[in-house]
């Protein structure tokens, strides 16, 4: 374990280049071993898989997926840390290390310029053989807090055949990835990962394990992402557009939230779209699966 973990290499850093820490940015800095073994691990690589990391910050995950991953995106916003990465890290053949906002990263893109990369050599770290065809791709990643619903959406709705993920949120956060219909804090957001994958809390995490610490307490997320079954019949575009304009407004039934101006379905044909999908319209969007939302957007679309 390398010592860009230990909160006195942090601190040091900071203080030779003049860094203080951003509140705009979420810049909440991982320092504690522990932690990063436990996200190493929660990750399953074996060598082959590219890696994309999104705000590495000071490299304390970083060094330690080059040294267990094929190869590895890292995308910093904060042009600061991107000198302090080049100069902590070196210039590892396998690594890609991007200074960007990844809300708006071309992922797709980023990921067939690492594919071109020389993959980790054997014997440079764990175990593996370079891949052959297309790469195998996993998220690890302490997401800046600040961004962490738009960067997982850009992740998430990018395109990309991503195998696993695993992801460091607020636990706030966490609880509404993983939250069931029917939970206060289940929404769009749950929907949207549920589509794509399935999401496990599998550590807690204390504020004391960051430099500086939030105010919050924070959680890994494990994502083993798979097609949802039955959604290839059901465009996408029509499904999240559903499910926004139910969950925009919440407080309404479904019957009430659906009939908004402007939708791109006929108003007379909601409650008619309600009963054919089994649905009673005095429901609400929170007391929906994803598999209900499925038949109600076909109901709608059809009609």
């Amino acid at each position: 374990m390398g010592d860009l973990a230990h909160p006195s290499k942090v601190r040091a850093l900071a203080q030779a280049h003049d860094l203080r820490p951003s509140r705009h940015l979420g810049q909440n800095f991982l320092v504690d071993e522990n932690i990063v073994r436990k996200i190493i691990a929660a990750a399953h690589l074996n060598g082959t898989e590219t890696v994309v990391e999104v705000g590495p910050g000071f490299g304390a995950l970083t060094q330690e997926l080059l040294r267990a991953a094929g190869r590895v995106v890292a995308v910093e916003r904060d042009p600061r840390l991107v000198q302090i990465l080049r100069q902590e890290l070196g210039s590892p053949p396998h690594l890609l290390l991007v200074e960007g906002d990844a809300r708006w990263a071309d992922w797709p893109r980023l990921l067939e310029e690492a594919h071109a990369l020389p993959p980790r050599q054997p014997g440079s770290g764990a175990g593996g053989v370079p891949e052959a065809g297309e790469p195998r791709a996993k998220v690890v990643a302490n997401l800046p807090y600040a961004v962490t619903a738009p960067v997982l959406a850009s992740l998430l709705e990018s395109g990309v055949a991503w195998e696993r993920g695993v992801i460091m949120v607020q636990r706030e956060v966490a609880e509404r990835l993983t939250a069931p219909p029917g939970s206060r804090v289940y929404g769009a957001l749950t929907c949207l990962v549920t589509y794509h994958a399935d999401a496990q809390i599998v550590a807690r995490v204390p504020p004391t394990v960051f430099w500086p610490p939030p105010q919050v307490e924070s959680a890994v997320v494990a994502l083993t992402f798979r097609p949802y079954p039955g959604a290839e019949d059901v465009p996408r575009e029509q499904l999240f557009t559903v499910i926004r304009l139910a969950f925009q407004q919440r407080r309404k039934s479904l019957r009430q939230a659906l009939k908004t101006r402007g939708a791109p379905w006929s108003r007379d044909g909601v409650d008619h779209a309600l009963a054919q999908a089994g649905l009673d319209p005095l429901s609400r969007a929170e007391d929906l699966g994803l598999d209900q939302f499925l038949r109600l957007t076909e109901a709608l679309f059809a009609f």
